[in-house]
């Protein structure tokens, strides 16, 4: 960069939304950012009954490998919620009392597998 070019940026940060954002706070999510490049891509399956701890060790998880958490029940109500062509299957399978089929459901997980969350991986 220029003097010039730098001066140019600058202005651009100090009039955005960034520059509401306190300099400490920047640093340390640039920092983290850095940090996550340089880990491997994860993808893990927790797998347990209820209340063994699944969720509460996502998000540790989540924080150490720098990847998304995809719940399945978050993410399917979330569905339902949108409108999503699988989000509407699965509540017509869910208003008749049936389960939801394991192809809505991996279809739902498909659909959040591009959020910018997940590109270094998941847990699921």
């Amino acid at each position: 960069f220029t003097s010039a070019s730098f001066r140019c940026l600058e202005g651009v940060i100090m009039s955005s939304v960034l520059a509401q954002v306190p300099l400490r706070e920047l640093q340390k999510e640039i920092k983290r950012r850095l940090e996550c490049i340089q880990k491997p891509e994860r993808r893990l399956v927790l797998v347990g009954p209820p209340g063994s701890g699944k969720g509460t060790q996502s998000p540790r998880i989540v924080d150490e490998f720098c990847v998304c958490h995809l719940a399945t029940g978050d993410i399917l109500r979330a569905a339902v919620s949108k409108g999503t062509p699988m989000g509407k299957a699965a509540k017509s399978a869910m208003d008749s009392g049936k389960l939801v089929s394991d192809d809505i459901v991996l279809g739902i997980v498909e659909e959040n597998l591009d959020r910018e969350d997940c590109r270094r991986g998941f847990v699921l």
